[in-house]
């Protein structure tokens, strides 16, 4: 569906249903973002001039503007200069199992995806009171903290805060982009971890690096790690985009007694 005719028709339900509510250019741009989400749109797919969609549909161009800010806003589709509005390419979901203790860049090279990392800060710092205390060292003990915007195939999908003792990293051991394969070279591989989950809402920064809209669902995971001896190597802070993620779990039935 590419042409004025075809997503015109389409939308004369959003325009004259009288049990729809709410402003024209909203209605207009929910119709869009639904033909979006079911493929009906598909990714690129080119949107009619401004012009063309306001006389299709006989409502005034700045009702139809409004509707593609509103799309653009939400990522849905995007402008390019001199060439028109188009529809956003989404990233595809990423089911992650909760049972598997493992490295970013490990889970995205499994799923045939470049893993990346921008590193946002690499420091040798004192822990805060809440590092300090999932990691079970004192307040003047050393670590080094490592921030990263994580990407796969370019794409941001995470924002990771880890802290290390360094015990076990200074911040010349780490190379390349996995913090888990530069504790292995250091014979520190975790075996084990605790991970705490909860839904939250993309506050304006992390948003930003994430491009997502402020207020946007994410999941937060704070991660602890652990040794085969029980010593807690790292202590992670991280928020998944909530639009390319799903955490799942396997679940077996108790021993009756």
């Amino acid at each position: 569906m590419d042409d004025t005719n075809a997503l015109s028709n389409a939308l004369l339900v959003a325009v004259n249903d009288p049990a729809l509510s709410g402003p024209l250019y909203r209605r207009i741009a929910q119709k869009i973002a639904a033909l979006i989400q079911s493929s009906e749109l598909p990714a690129h797919a080119v949107l009619p001039p401004e012009r063309d969609l306001a006389e299709a549909l006989n409502i005034g161009r700045v009702t139809v503007r409004n509707a593609y800010k509103e799309l653009i806003s939400g990522g849905l589709v995007e402008q390019r200069q001199g060439s028109g509005t188009f529809v956003a390419e989404r990233p595809g979901r990423i089911t992650q199992p909760l049972w598997r203790l493992s490295s970013f860049s490990e889970d995205m090279r499994s799923r045939g995806k470049v893993p990346g990392a921008r590193v946002l800060q690499k420091i040798m710092a004192s822990p805060s009171p809440e590092e300090a205390f999932g990691l079970g060292i004192g307040l003047d003990t050393r670590i080094l903290r490592l921030s990263r915007l994580r990407l796969a195939d370019g794409r941001p999908m995470a924002l990771e805060r880890a802290a290390v003792p360094a015990t076990y990293l200074e911040e010349d051991h780490l190379t390349g982009d996995s913090l888990y394969a530069a504790l292995e070279r250091r014979g520190f591989r975790p075996v084990h971890a605790l991970q705490r989950l909860n839904a939250v809402l993309a506050d304006a920064a992390s948003a930003e690096q994430l491009e997502i809209e402020p207020g946007s669902p994410a999941l937060q995971i704070i991660r602890i790690s652990r040794l085969a001896d029980g010593r807690a190597v790292e202590y992670t802070h991280s928020l998944y985009r909530g639009d390319t993620y799903d955490f799942i779990a396997e679940l077996r039935i108790g021993e009756t007694k």
